[in-house]
């Protein structure tokens, strides 16, 4: 399970290639993609019901996927609420599939890397990922 959380967390920040380097550590795309769709269709009411709100547990579970700080968490999950309507037509239960699970965190990971705070949230993922990776080499 644990890789499977930091497997979202990767797709999130699009750090893919990256963390297909470390030692021990690949998420196919099809893995994060089916744990994506998984974890969105468990969860749909009450991502319904977070997005609207800007916080509870599906927020709180994919700030911990991306390792983002908890006093970062109300940025993040007024950010994601902002977005609500675009985030949940894209998880819509019955068109998604594991594809569009996985476009579905990276749309967050895009939303994400708007704002500041967040995004050194970002590049803290990135250096426990790959240990001082240079920031050139980080992908966006």
């Amino acid at each position: 399970m644990a890789l499977t959380v930091l497997g979202l967390g990767v797709v999130i920040w699009q750090v893919q290639e990256h963390s297909e380097r470390r030692k021990g550590f690949k998420p196919s795309t099809s893995e994060v993609g089916r744990a994506a769709q998984v974890y969105l269709r468990a969860r749909t009411y009450q991502l319904r019901e977070d997005l609207a709100l800007g916080a509870g547990p599906t927020v709180e579970d994919l700030a911990q996927a991306a390792r983002i700080r908890r006093e970062n968490l109300d940025v993040f999950g007024r950010l994601l609420r902002s977005h609500r309507q675009e985030l949940l037509a894209l998880a819509e239960a019955k068109a998604l599939t594991p594809d569009r699970a996985r476009a579905w965190l990276e749309r967050v990971g895009e939303l994400a890397r708007t704002e500041p705070r967040l995004e050194e949230d970002r590049q803290a993922f990135l250096l426990r990922q790959e240990g001082e990776a240079p920031a050139a080499e980080v992908t966006r």
